[in-house]
Order: C-alpha cells, then structure tokens, then sequence
C-alpha cells in the first residue's frame, strides 16, 4: 500500500506528488491533474501570505577560523566560551555559514550567507510597491518583434526591482519615499542578486502583495454598496 507524502516540486511544467512504495521503499513519482495542482499551488500561496517567505543571500566573502586564542579557551573552558564575530559583517546582519555545490568546481563550497524574511505585507509597503511598479514600462509587442534588443533596454529597471525587494524585506509600513535604509539595502541586492533569483524573489513579492484577493474584497465592498437596501418597517406601517 502507497503512503502519499506532502511533497511536491517543478517538473516538466507541472507539480507532482511523490508516494513512498512500502515493499519496494522507493519514492515514486505520481502526476497530478489540473484540480490537484490549483490545489497544490492555493495552499502554498495562502501559507505565503500568512507567514512570509525566507531567503539566504550569498555573501562575496568567505568564513575564517577565529583566532587561535579563542578557539583555544572555547574548549578549554567550554562552559564560559567567548563569542567571535568576524568584523567584516556589519553588525545587525543575519548571517550564517552554509556548504553549498560549487557547479564548476563539481564540490561543496563553505560559505557565508546572509538571511532574510518577508513577514506578511501591510497596507503601507503593498501601496508603497504599487507607486514602485507603475514606474515601469513593458512594451509587450516591441519585445515580440525584437526579443533581444527590447529585453535589454529592460535592464534599465535592475535598481528599480532592487529597490522592491528592499521595501519588501523591510516592510515599514511608515515609509512613502526611500530612506537610508532602503537605498542601503538596494545597493546590496544589486551587488549579490543574480537575474534569476532576483526573478524568483520578485514573484514571490508580487503573490504576497495578493492582488487577487485585494480586488475580489473591494468587489464585494461595491456590491455589498449597490444592493438595494430593505424598506424601513416603521415607513410600511404609516
């Protein structure tokens, strides 16, 4: 008997289930249909919006040992051990070491990476992201009929999209126009974002603004508002 697990991933366009063969012990893949999926995915959203996401940033510097002297009396006197922070990472960085796969290398490289969280947007930061979107211009036939040339002149929004994901990561809902903190931050995803996790990270800022849900409650607020309302008993009895 197959015990279906709750994992689920990307393969050839579509999500899958994986369930666990008891007498064989081998994870085997089970397509889903097209319900399944909407499914799959509306769980998934609906748990982004109602915790957040969380992502790692690698870092361009790599972990050292500390110093001998401290490596020495943390086992020494492990129960009164010093703390040591590299003093290249600023101070109030969430940063922690990870291996990861080195592809050209074909190995596990130990790094740094710096860790980040999206809590749920407030109103404030999704209005402050929408002024952010409207800035940008997308001319789908151009692209159409030069691909290649269109998509650059794209890059010209690289620090706008930074500047999202900072207001997004930040999510101050005080904030109206970009702020120390803001530009700092946007100067980092510039210096360490690659296109394709700046992608990834832009989808998930745009779901987690959940637009959807956001016109289908002023839907209800205009037609809670056009309902004719009931006459008043007191007018029937005069």
């Amino acid at each position: 008997m197959n015990q279906e697990s709750l994992l689920s991933h990307p393969r050839m366009g579509g999500l899958i289930f994986t369930t666990m063969d008891k007498e064989s012990n081998q994870i085997q893949p089970t397509e889903l249909n097209r319900q399944q999926r909407l499914e799959v995915e509306e769980k998934a959203i609906d748990a982004l919006l109602q915790m957040g996401v969380k992502f790692t940033v690698p870092l361009k510097i790599y972990p050292v040992k500390p110093p001998r002297f401290i490596r020495w009396w943390n086992k020494k006197f492990p129960k009164k051990a010093r703390i040591w922070r590299d003093k290249r990472i600023p101070k109030g960085w969430d940063v922690t070491e990870a291996d990861v796969p080195n592809v050209e290398k074909t190995t596990m490289e130990h790094i740094y990476q710096r860790n980040f969280y999206i809590k749920p947007l407030y109103l404030g930061t999704i209005d402050y992201l929408r002024k952010l979107y409207i800035q940008i211009e997308y001319d789908e036939e151009a692209i159409q009929d030069q691909p290649i040339q269109e998509s650059k002149k794209l890059f010209k929004y690289i620090p706008l999209m930074a500047e999202i994901a900072a207001v997004a990561v930040i999510n101050d809902p005080s904030v109206i126009k970009p702020n120390s903190e803001v530009k700092t931050l946007q100067k980092f995803f510039i210096e360490h974002l690659t296109v394709t996790r700046l992608k990834r990270l832009a989808d998930v800022i745009s779901q987690m603004m959940n637009p959807g849900g956001f016109t289908s409650s002023i839907r209800s607020i205009v037609e809670m508002g056009t309902t004719k309302p009931k006459e008043n008993r007191a007018n029937l009895i005069e």
